[in-house]
């Protein structure tokens, strides 16, 4: 074991990850700030940024390829593009912890990341995928109740509108889906940059996450909005804006979780070095 590595686990073994986290109230500006942040950190390595968000603009692109046809099939992709967001940012949230400890970051940091807190990150993707399937239950449900006996034939969504159970069909969604995403962002708000952080367990750091928007409900509306309107911009797109946006909104996420997350330790380079996996110690260098 480097000498490196034993100051992490010693610094670790000080610093008690299993206390309540405290949470920040912050100020109606605090979105603001954290999308300046994240632009700021996009231009300290901005194609390495773009890598991230290429490969997210990729799932989006193939999600609508096997969906475009079907507008059930597209509310799930769309959930599905946001929900996985958090877990693609990885790699951009220990980029942007990289940038505030003064190291230059490298591709590597998203596995490290994960191979850090594989559970973690395990965990919180399984109550994701669930929330997901969830979803397209409920949206394949509604559809039945109100359009099981509609004779499809030709266009799905001309079809759809020129039937009177558009309205109803549409305001119940629109109700159950906003409750649903407000669900989903509280959970996924700052979960996975605290998972990766600090090596908290998935429903500590859920429920962190819960807790912080319940203590910041305007910033965190006004943030959760920014993330919709900035991926949906991308999205609206071809997706090709997605690989620009998503990075802003990744790095921007982990400068929301430092304002958050009351922590007055001074990010280092050692915090940095993240052991990771025997079997791969070293091969990520």
């Amino acid at each position: 074991m480097t000498a490196v590595q034993q100051d992490i686990l010693h610094e670790e073994d000080e610093f008690d990850y299993t206390q309540k986290i405290e949470i920040r109230k912050l100020d109606n500006g605090a979105p603001m700030r954290w999308l300046s942040k994240g632009i700021s950190d996009f231009k300290v390595s901005p194609m390495l940024s773009l890598m991230y968000g290429v490969l997210y603009a990729a799932i989006g692109l193939i999600l609508m390829y096997f969906t475009y046809h079907n507008p059930i099939y597209t509310f799930g992709m769309v959930t599905i593009f946001y929900l996985a967001g958090p877990v693609i940012a990885v790699g951009l949230y220990c980029m942007s912890r990289h940038i505030e400890a003064g190291v230059k970051p490298t591709f590597n940091e998203g596995c490290r990341a994960m191979c850090y807190n594989p559970v973690g990150v395990i965990g919180f993707s399984i109550v994701i995928g669930m929330l997901i399937v969830f979803w397209s239950v409920i949206t394949a449900a509604l559809f039945a109740v109100y359009f099981g006996s509609m004779t499809i034939s030709g266009n799905v969504i001309e079809t759809m509108m020129a039937n009177k159970q558009i309205v109803p069909f549409t305001f119940l969604l629109t109700i159950i889906g906003l409750f649903f995403a407000v669900v989903c962002f509280s959970l996924s708000a700052i979960s996975i940059p605290l998972m990766t952080h600090r090596k908290a367990d998935v429903v500590t750091a859920m429920v962190t996450s819960v807790r912080a928007v319940k203590k910041n409900p305007v910033v965190m509306l006004t943030w959760a909005f920014a993330i919709v309107a900035l991926i949906g911009l991308g999205f609206a797109f071809a997706f090709v804006g997605v690989a620009l946006t998503l990075p802003i909104v990744g790095h921007a996420s982990w400068h929301a979780y430092r304002e958050l997350v009351v922590d007055d330790r001074v990010m280092t380079a050692e915090d940095c070095d993240l052991p990771i996996f025997p079997f791969m110690r070293g091969k990520l260098k």
